[in-house]
């Protein structure tokens, strides 16, 4: 009973956590069971021991390593539009239980994943990822497509060891294509950036009729206690080296990507159940929730 009490207890802070933390917020019946709530225990070391300002945008100059690749915007925009332009930045197998791929709103070349092998990277993007090997704590990188009329729903990501930095490629400089972090909207233009934490609620739209083409990076949060900062770097290039993928080759995969697909089948299943029955949809859903709280309990007593 104490186990079961003790779970309840940090998973009733973690949702008021979340819920004081950001001024956008999911929904309450998709805050309940969303991964970002389970996450907040792993987070708070993170963000106790963070080194840079707490909140949802950083300034850039705050991580001055990423200037080099602010300086050097416009060889990284020729590769990637050659790239684009080859059909190289394209639809991935990886994530195959993310939504992110639906309806070809999204597309991606990968540059790095940690030290996991990417060969394609250096070989049609060699400039890039050079630039990017000189920048201390860059350990995921990718170009990124969304395309006209295309949007992302609001989310968290899961991790707070890391920050976003995006770089604006090729954009439609619009305020019609917009990157929105915890309620307030950025303008995505060429060769400008923005850090943020993107443990907060974020979307992005593309409301025009050009793709908007941008560096995406992952850069890990400078923090006081080093022993902390390995700890996360080691979780993270586990982590990701599940679901990392080769660009050309499908076969340079993640087993996370593979013992995925279930995951995806049903989700896709759900989705279809949504949109032919929607009562039926809630019902299993929440049947199945119940179910998995139901495992816990009887685990804990």
């Amino acid at each position: 009973m104490i186990v079961l009490l003790s779970i309840l207890a940090i998973y009733l802070a973690s949702l008021a956590f979340l819920r004081v933390r950001n001024r956008a917020h999911l929904p309450w019946g998709r805050q309940l069971t969303d991964f970002s709530t389970f996450m907040v225990p792993f987070n708070l070391p993170a963000y106790l021991l963070s080194r840079v300002p707490l909140g949802a945008r950083v300034p850039v100059e705050t991580l001055p390593q990423l200037r080099l690749l602010q300086d050097n915007w416009e060889t990284i925009r020729d590769e990637a539009m050659a790239l684009y332009g080859q059909g190289h930045i394209a639809v991935k197998a990886d994530l195959p239980a993310s939504s992110f791929y639906k309806d070809n709103r999204w597309k991606s070349f990968y540059l790095k994943v940690y030290d996991h092998d990417v060969p394609s990277a250096w070989s049609l993007a060699p400039k890039t990822r050079a630039l990017i090997e000189q920048v201390p704590g860059m350990n995921l990188a990718l170009f990124a497509v969304l395309m006209p009329g295309k949007k992302l729903g609001a989310h968290h990501d899961p991790f707070a060891f890391s920050m976003r930095y995006s770089l604006g490629l090729s954009t439609p400089n619009s305020a019609d294509c917009v990157l929105t972090v915890n309620g307030q909207d950025y303008v995505w233009r060429d060769g400008e950036a923005i850090v943020f934490d993107e443990t907060y609620l974020h979307a992005t739209h593309n409301d025009t009729d050009v793709p908007r083409i941008i560096l995406m990076t992952d850069v890990d949060r400078p923090l006081r206690w080093r022993w902390v900062q390995r700890l996360y770097f080691h979780f993270g290039r586990f982590f990701n080296g599940l679901f990392y993928i080769d660009n050309l080759d499908p076969t340079k995969t993640g087993i996370g990507n593979r013992l995925s697909r279930p995951l995806a089948r049903y989700k896709a299943t759900m989705r279809r159940l949504k949109e032919r029955n929607r009562p039926a949809y809630r019902t299993g859903k929440w049947a199945l929730h119940l179910a998995l709280v139901g495992l816990v309990v009887v685990w804990a007593l």
